[in-house]
């Protein structure tokens, strides 16, 4: 390789078009930017706006792997990656997937750290060194020796960075890191970002969610929109331009002190030149400008909307894997028709395996649970399919057929809808709602991590389940998207559905959730409302929680004396309750 210059940035896109090998249209559509050394990147888009597909770019799976047409030119330290090997590109970029575990080459978490140095032909001692410092680094001292199978979501997310990370990169793309970690473990691999970028690594990271954490660090935000991109800059240079336009038209998840200062900043006339991303900053702005009241009406509260029928009855609910490992202890739990409950904790709290034994998946190791008033142990997998649907964290584990359509038909076939015009009138209905409709003959498995997650919902709704289980079931999801999906879920709860599902995200918690259910290390720590469980800072900061900035602003709120009448449970009742009425992406 040439010297290159110190003013040479170390990526740089230059006019890249991109179209897949299975597709007609391109996915990357003239895409120009940089990343400069040393520096701590954050890319958001809609969901379908190319986000994986750029990520594929830096190191050489495009186009040197995927295949498919590839225009312009991609340069890292001032060379064309479409003349470098992919083993060298690999030593210099390195990729967290989307889906870690499409990643791992090895059985055992210790190995799969291992795996990369070892082909390095690097010393065992060093390798020892690695291996240990990056199993201290994210937390997986304890599962060393375990099944990279047997790890929950979020410890999977952690093994494939420490995968990456044993490689020594000078660069990380790191594809949604935080999808499936709990808040805290959110917090603290944020932490562990701007260490490595302290340690001069350059960092790409991918998220549907920008928060007050990513964009106060940030050295720029890049926004891509239909394979273009649409923004780049400083995120407070892009939020003040563009800021209106990313919540509105393009569904970007913004802090909650980010929309209510953009919603500030319009009522001002463009008079507010920064927007604070900190709750006490947003709680000091709306004070100065004279638009915090002591008194704040909020929502009415709404009246419980479930009945008192009890479809799913836990007493003393054990469940163990083996001998050495109990994932639940003794926890009593009540499931309510036609409410939504969330069951939230940290990674390894028992969340997924209680959603497999609420399905039939697995059966108690002790304890009682009764479904549908009946022993689950008497219950046959087949039989509680046609009352009780679940999606799974990983959606492609449920995919039986070869393309999105036949995957919906399957679904219908399996529950006797027999109909030829009936089955075709349901899949229509439910692709356009889901917006899969553009996605009929595409594989299930060639679909984004968004896409599947939908496919996985579509796929129970066609049941017309009398419980519908969802883990995680935003993941991947932009903000309309989001919206679209837990309308759905609302309309359906008002059909006598009961709802239940297991998430980190703590707004989707606190904006619908009618009952909340903490879990951890196996046992159940409260039960009761989300406004209940956000004062409680001991109990959230044990179960590895963090309150939303919106909870965190309205707490200190009412500390500093102020009252409110009814519930505000997002950005938009909060702006109304101001008396700005200016609608945030809504």
């Amino acid at each position: 390789m040439t010297e290159i210059q110190s003013t040479t940035p170390l990526v740089l896109v230059d006019r890249v078009s991109y179209t897949h090998w299975n597709q007609t249209e391109p996915t990357l559509m003239d895409c120009s930017l940089q990343i400069e050394a040393g520096t701590l990147n954050v890319l958001v888009g809609p969901g379908g706006s190319g986000k994986s597909t750029l990520c594929s770019l830096f190191n050489g799976e495009i186009p040197h792997l995927l295949g498919g047409k590839m225009e312009g030119t991609v340069f890292l330290n001032g060379v064309d990656t479409a003349t470098l090997t992919v083993s060298d590109l690999s030593r210099q970029v390195g990729h967290v997937f989307q889906d870690p575990e499409t990643m791992f080459a090895t059985l055992y978490v210790e190995d799969e750290i291992a795996f990369g140095p070892e082909n390095l032909r690097m010393n065992a001692d060093e390798i020892r060194r690695v291996v240990d410092e990056l199993l201290h680094m994210t937390d997986l001292q304890e599962k060393r020796t375990n099944l990279v199978w047997a790890l929950s979501g979020g410890q999977i997310q952690k093994l494939g960075l420490a995968v990456v990370l044993a490689m020594n990169p000078a660069m990380i793309v790191l594809d949604e890191p935080t999808a499936n970690l709990d808040p805290a473990a959110t917090h603290s691999l944020h932490r562990l970002i701007l260490e490595l970028r302290q340690r001069g690594m350059t960092i790409l990271l991918v998220t549907r969610e920008l928060d007050d954490f990513l964009l106060t660090h940030a050295d720029q935000l890049l926004v891509l929109n239909q394979g273009c991109i649409f923004a780049s800059g400083k995120p407070q240079e892009v939020l003040l331009t563009h800021g209106m336009r990313l919540t509105h038209e393009l569904g970007i998840w913004l802090p909650e002190t980010a929309e209510i200062g953009l919603a500030l900043r319009t009522g001002l006339g463009g008079e507010l030149s920064e927007l604070p991303f900190t709750a006490q900053g947003m709680l000091d702005a709306l004070r100065h400008y004279g638009y915090l009241k002591d008194h704040l009406n909020g929502k009415p509260i709404p009246p419980e909307v479930h009945t008192h029928e009890v479809l799913i009855r836990a007493r003393g609910l054990r469940y163990a894997y083996d001998a050495e490992f109990e994932a639940l202890k003794g926890v009593d739990l009540e499931v309510y028709r036609g409410e939504i409950l969330a069951i939230i904790g940290r990674n390894g709290a028992g969340k997924s395996t209680l959603a497999k034994l609420l399905t039939g998946l697995l059966k108690p190791t002790g304890g009682e649970l009764r479904i549908l008033h009946k022993n689950a142990r008497e219950w046959k997998v087949d039989q509680l399919a046609d009352h009780l649907g679940l999606v799974f964290q990983n959606p492609e584990h449920q995919f039986l057929t070869d393309s999105v359509y036949d995957e919906i038909e399957y679904s219908l076939l399996a529950r006797g809808c027999e109909d030829d015009d009936e089955r075709k009138r349901i899949i229509a209905e439910t692709l356009k709602q889901l917006e899969l409709d553009d996605c009929t003959g595409i594989h299930p498995f060639a679909l984004s991590a968004g896409k599947k997650r939908r496919l996985g919902v579509a796929t129970m709704l066609v049941g017309q389940p009398k419980i519908l289980i969802l883990d995680e079931p935003t993941y991947g999801q932009d903000k309309q998207m989001t919206q679209t999906l837990m309308a759905l879920m609302e309309d359906i709860r008002r059909q006598d559905v009961t709802i239940v599902m297991i998430s980190h995200d703590m707004r989707l918690v606190q904006e619908y959730a009618d009952r909340v259910v903490v879990l951890n290390e196996g046992e159940k720590l409260f039960d009761g409302t989300a406004a209940d469980l956000f004062v409680q800072d001991e109990l959230v900061a044990r179960a590895n929680l963090r309150p939303t900035l919106l909870e965190e602003m309205l707490h200190r709120y009412l500390q500093s004396g102020g009252t409110l009448t009814g519930r505000i449970s997002n950005s938009h009742d909060f702006i109304h309750a101001l008396g700005l009425e200016v609608q945030i992406g809504r």
